[in-house]
């Protein structure tokens, strides 16, 4: 008997590019660019790539003052560059730091270097092997071609003196030498995959529906009715002569009248037909459009609850029940402990990249050798009005009222379950019923 495996359509095909000399990011070498699009037009996508940076970053270096630590000659600080890679770390699962030396073979700078904006060399291209190529336009949205005299060919980290010494001696010196990048990427010698990209076909989903909605809303995407017209002639005033052959027809009065009824603050939406029978009298037709509210709200859940899994974050950190009760702040803080967890080995690769490289640096930074990064404190789940909505449940607890009363009031006032809700109300055999002070009338000060 033999069996087959069902065909699954890659999500990334490389091939080389010889007329840049690198490996293509995807059939037309604009994956993460696409990606990046993709995940800023889903409001759901763009959340959670923000919420896992926050959580890569933490609350930065235990170190307090390497965050001030000036990393090269335009201002850069170690702080805004550790922001920066913790964000495409976040959403490309990499990450890009252009390295400069100085004479004696020291790590002198360090800068940003957009992950989208970076490909590798075609291995088989003797002069591109070890290199990486940084444009800014590889999608060529700017420009309608790419320019290669404009393609930066960077040397792969390596802190050899013996390799740099070589590399500057290829440059023809110093001033040529173009340093190294680091590229930190998961797959070693092949391009990663974005994070959640099981699920990017989500994100152009949700913003298709996104999209759907605007033009119902501001251009009756969907029409109630259609309209039927004789053909007008082409009259002297509604043509506009161009070259001396070809005219352009302009719109009616009727037709710009109909207009006003189109967009977000018409009673009705209408489409213009033209008919050329003169027997035939103009006729206005309506018909009922299917009500797609109900699907598109299924739909959009769904796509919203996937694309929240497919990036590992737990619920309660993007689309929270926003319940008063008091079990919400635990399921908070469980859900920041959990994805803290998750989060923890991007977190010590951070930290190895930033040992590794300013152990090269030409002035110690960090004495200690700590470049260890704080976690998110679970503390940020103490909502103002859990804790104030606690001394009004007290409140509520103290009142002289059956048990069956406070039950009611902490599930329709302060959305507790029933079982929660009768977990902590005291029977009534064990209550003190005499009405606490605070709430009886109090007698005027004289």
């Amino acid at each position: 008997m033999k069996t087959f495996i069902q065909q699954i359509e890659r999500r990334i095909t490389v091939r080389q590019l010889q007329n840049w000399g690198i490996i293509g990011y995807d059939l037309d070498n604009s994956y993460p660019q696409r990606m990046l699009e993709l995940i800023g037009q889903s409001p759901t996508a763009k959340a959670c790539w923000q919420k896992r940076a926050q959580f890569i970053a933490g609350n930065g270096f235990e170190e307090e003052s390497l965050a001030d630590v000036v990393v090269n000659s335009k201002g850069l600080t170690l702080a805004k560059l550790f922001k920066r890679i913790a964000i495409d770390k976040a959403w490309a699962c990499g990450f890009g730091i252009h390295i400069n030396y100085n004479a004696n073979f020291e790590i002198s700078e360090l800068s940003y270097v957009k992950f989208e904006d970076i490909r590798q060399g075609d291995p088989d291209n003797p002069d591109k092997r070890d290199k990486f190529a940084v444009y800014f336009d590889w999608s060529q949205k700017t420009w309608k071609s790419i320019y290669v005299g404009k393609i930066d060919y960077i040397h792969r980290y390596n802190p050899d003196p013996e390799v740099i010494k070589q590399q500057v001696i290829d440059a023809d010196g110093w001033d040529n030498y173009k340093g190294q990048l680091y590229y930190f990427n998961p797959e070693i010698d092949d391009y990663p995959l974005i994070e959640a990209d099981s699920v990017w076909e989500d994100f152009e989903t949700e913003a298709g529906i996104k999209i759907f909605n605007n033009r119902e809303v501001t251009t009756g995407f969907l029409p109630s009715a259609m309209l039927f017209i004789k053909s007008r002639p082409e009259e002297a005033a509604n043509q506009n002569p161009t070259d001396g052959t070809r005219y352009i027809n302009q719109p009616s009065q009727l037709e710009r009248n109909l207009g006003t009824f189109q967009g977000a603050r018409s009673a009705q939406k209408i489409v213009v037909i033209e008919y050329e029978n003169d027997d035939e009298k103009p006729e206005l037709s309506s018909f009922n459009m299917q009500n797609n509210d109900k699907l598109f709200e299924v739909t959009e859940k769904s796509v919203e609850a996937r694309i929240i899994k497919g990036w590992g974050i737990p619920k309660e950190l993007i689309n929270s029940e926003k319940s008063t009760g008091l079990s919400n702040g635990g399921e908070k803080k469980e859900a920041i402990r959990e994805f803290n967890h998750a989060t923890e080995p991007d977190r010590t690769e951070l930290s190895e990249v930033f040992e590794e490289l300013f152990s090269h640096f030409y002035t110690p930074v960090n004495p200690s050798g700590n470049w260890k990064i704080i976690e998110i404190s679970d503390n940020v789940a103490d909502d103002t009005l859990a804790k104030t909505s606690g001394a009004n449940i007290n409140q509520v607890l103290l009142l002289p009222i059956p048990k069956e009363n406070k039950v009611a009031l902490l599930v329709n006032g302060y959305n507790f379950k029933q079982a929660e809700a009768e977990a902590i109300v005291p029977d009534d055999n064990k209550i003190d019923r005499t009405i606490p002070n605070a709430l009886l009338p109090q007698e005027p000060k004289e």
